[in-house]
């Protein structure tokens, strides 16, 4: 599965972020720690795959180990003039060698070259987010974004593991705080103390990324009311099937059902508002 991450680091406009020399030298030392029963030339070649679609170069498999070791290289270096796709490349060629049962470091590994190099990117369940001096939106602050991703990306890695269900809880209140706090960035008024189900309706009424009217509106505002309900079911659980309070608790299939719906609405509701920045910045731009 890609690494997902907002469209303005997939699709940058102008001049990209480029990793230095040191960080390309420690990823390719991860790389070489790769290993499996496919061989090291093929290991190789896969990540050159993933750079050259980086760069946009031509990919074509070298003829010996030696030389795709060394068109590797290059290619990384190339690469790595846009940092958040060289990220992406590296992730997903990790993911594609280890359904081919490589032995691969894990996201942790990713995380600690970019921090022990002090970038401002860190992978959060299946989402790379830029932590510092990323570009952020009128409507919500990007500390509030970040922290509410980390939330949803920690709840994820909970699910398949005993605290299964603790995972509701913790996307229940990401996902309330990001609700909440759109709603007061966006001068949308709430009561005192508001459900996220209150918050979310407020939002689609007022809010005018929220509002349907493109193609097929009609359906997709019923596809919107559906997740509105939603929304009511997410906090009974939260408070009924959860380790927020002595409850029974849910099994894994529902639990993860659960917290999936949650990061879906947190989705739409951030790429709905960076649809809209996207389209004020260009009208800005055509005036």
């Amino acid at each position: 599965m890609p690494l997902q991450m907002a469209s303005e680091l997939r699709f940058p406009m102008g001049t990209t972020e480029s990793l230095n020399d040191n960080i390309v030298d420690d990823f390719i030392s991860l790389i070489r720690k790769v290993s499996g029963s496919i061989g090291h030339q093929q290991i190789a070649e896969i990540f050159k795959r993933h750079f050259c679609k980086v760069s946009n170069d031509y990919y074509s498999r070298s003829s010996s180990l030696e030389w795709a070791e060394s068109d590797m290289v290059r290619q990384a270096y190339d690469a790595a003039k846009d940092a958040p796709n060289f990220i992406a490349a590296v992730y997903e060629a990790l993911e594609e060698l280890e359904h081919q049962k490589a032995t691969v470091p894990t996201v942790q590994h990713i995380n600690q070259i970019l921090k022990n190099n002090n970038t401002n990117y860190e992978i959060v369940g299946d989402q790379l987010i830029q932590n510092a001096g990323s570009v952020a939106t009128p409507e919500l602050s990007e500390s509030v974004s970040t922290i509410v991703m980390r939330a949803l990306g920690d709840a994820k890695a909970l699910i398949g593991t005993v605290d299964s269900s603790s995972a509701i809880d913790r996307a229940h209140t990401a996902l309330h705080g990001y609700l909440v706090q759109l709603c007061t960035d966006s001068s949308i008024d709430l009561p005192n103390d508001p459900t996220v189900s209150k918050a979310f309706k407020e939002l689609r009424k007022y809010h005018p990324a929220l509002i349907a009217s493109g193609n097929r509106s009609e359906e997709i505002t019923r596809v919107l009311n559906s997740f509105a309900a939603s929304i009511d079911a997410f906090s009974t659980l939260r408070n009924k099937a959860s380790l927020s309070h002595v409850n029974e608790l849910l099994d894994v299939p529902e639990a993860t059902a659960t917290v999936n719906a949650m990061n879906t609405i947190f989705r739409y509701v951030q790429d709905s508002i960076q649809r809209k920045n996207n389209q004020s910045f260009q009208s800005k731009n055509t005036r």
